[in-house]
């Protein structure tokens, strides 16, 4: 009697130490989870930020000023050479090593 006794606490012990565990385990990835949601919330408003930085960015008076900032000119007309279309083929370079 004593020994089935013995043998009940261990597997009571045993179950209230398996409880334990699981449930540290499931508030650690609780708190793990919250964490890479709040991340990800983060993370999107970041993208949403920076895509509207872009559509600034890429305004053309944006650019312009940037350009004037850096000591950039306008090309002007006389300076501006138009290359003929090409079919698509690569002509073979003559008199070049």
């Amino acid at each position: 009697m004593r020994a089935l006794l013995a043998i009940v606490a261990a597997l009571l012990v045993g179950s209230s130490l398996s409880l334990v565990t699981a449930q540290h385990r499931a508030r650690t990835l609780f708190v793990d989870l919250e964490r890479a949601q709040q991340l990800a919330k983060q993370l999107d408003a970041e993208g949403d930020r920076l895509g509207v930085d872009l559509g600034r960015a890429s305004q053309p008076a944006v650019i312009e000023s940037a350009a004037r900032e850096l000591g950039l000119k306008p090309v002007e007309g006389s300076r501006v050479v138009f290359l003929p279309a090409t079919t698509g083929a690569v002509p073979a370079a003559r008199g070049r090593p």
